[in-house]
């Protein structure tokens, strides 16, 4: 499989992330928090729904 730069790009920066956090999953959570609010973008938060299965 041929690997796509942009993949890769996004990988890499996750990793970065999680380098800069020592892989601590609160703090990674925590940066993207921040990262959230404070970026001036619109964030959408949609409610949960129950699936209904097939043929109910």
């Amino acid at each position: 499989m041929k690997n796509d730069p942009i993949v890769d790009e996004v990988r890499n920066n996750g990793l970065a992330l999680a380098a800069r956090c020592n892989n601590n999953i609160e703090a990674i959570c925590k940066v993207l928090k921040e990262r959230e609010q404070t970026s001036g973008r619109r964030v959408v938060n949609r409610a949960p729904r129950r699936l209904i299965p097939k043929g109910s």
